[in-house]
């Protein structure tokens, strides 16, 4: 899928295609939408294997093991952990200012 046209076709002023404004906004947010609902998908699919293919090792039962399901709930849980730090570390590398707490108000 070719978004590189139609993202620069939503991001370009609209020039002579008469979209307002609103409305390139709201073609934009959706294609953001789309690829963010595609990359989550992804990324469950990934954590899904990789956590399936790290934990299951016998394929004799139809549901896990006891050792084997807590190791798919450590292995998903370490990857959240990471995950939501990485995330903060990711903002706060955005907005610096965000975390920082405003003492001017203390001076009054």
């Amino acid at each position: 899928m070719d978004t590189t046209g139609a993202t620069a076709a939503a991001a370009g002023g609209g020039g002579g295609s008469g979209i307002s404004e609103e409305e390139q906004q709201a073609r934009l947010s959706a294609m953001i939408e789309k690829l963010q609902s595609r990359d989550a998908l992804r990324m469950y699919s990934w954590l899904s294997q990789r956590c399936f293919s790290d934990c299951v090792s016998t394929f004799y039962r139809n549901s896990l093991g006891k050792g084997e399901g807590a190791c798919v709930r450590a292995c998903v849980r370490k990857y959240l952990l990471v995950t939501s730090a990485f995330n903060a570390r990711f903002a706060q590398l955005a907005d610096p200012y965000a975390a920082v707490p405003d003492d001017d108000e203390d001076d009054e």
